[in-house]
């Protein structure tokens, strides 16, 4: 009987092939070669994830399976959310991290988030834009995340784009510790708006 990690090997280099650049797929492959499967896998999974890379419905299914193979299921799914749908139509969100959309979002934030929001004297970075609404993901960089003094988290922002200085508690802000959760929101709200948008049955 061939060990299932010989019948995986071929599709598990052509996954870490997808990673770039190639210092990370070497890593991988040592560590495959190790006999850590499912850590391998793993690891594909979270760099993919990491890098928000566009992945085709085929390659996302391919490293399920190999997860599924290995154990490694629900790690494996968890990371792979955060890589966007290739062949989607409308994704339901955007990475803007270090982008031209990125400045414009972090200026807004400047102006409508005024003394007494829970943001206010927070140093934040927009990360993600939902498909469906003003709703960003940022992150809380504080200076006590930076440091290890406390935990890293994250919020869902809905802008007004005022231009001006909103009165707390607006622009409407949720803090999550957890950005699956954050995640977890701006999906809600893009299949939301794809339900409003559905043709009513006669």
């Amino acid at each position: 009987m061939t060990a299932p990690w010989t019948i995986h090997r071929p599709e598990f280099l052509r996954l870490a092939g997808l990673l770039d650049p190639a210092a990370p797929v070497a890593s991988v492959l040592l560590t495959w070669d190790a006999g850590e499967w499912g850590f391998a896998v793993e690891d594909v999974a979270e760099i993919l994830s990491d890098r928000h890379t566009p992945l085709l419905r085929t390659d996302r299914a391919a490293v399920l399976e190999l997860a599924a193979a290995f154990g490694v299921s629900a790690k494996a799914a968890s990371a792979l959310r955060w890589c966007p749908d290739l062949e989607a139509d409308d994704e339901w969100w955007q990475e803007i991290e270090g982008s031209p959309r990125a400045s414009a979002v972090e200026g807004e934030l400047s102006l409508e988030i005024a003394p007494g929001h829970a943001l206010h004297g927070i140093e934040l970075t927009p990360w993600l834009e939902c498909g469906a609404c003003d709703d960003v993901l940022v992150r809380l960089d504080d200076e006590n995340v930076r440091t290890g003094r406390a935990r890293y988290r994250v919020a869902v922002v809905h802008l007004a784009w005022s231009r001006q200085p909103e009165p707390p508690p607006w622009p409407s802000t949720v803090v999550f510790d957890r950005a699956l959760d954050a995640l977890d929101r701006l999906e809600s709200c893009f299949r939301g708006a794809l339900e409003a948008d559905a043709p009513v049955a006669d």
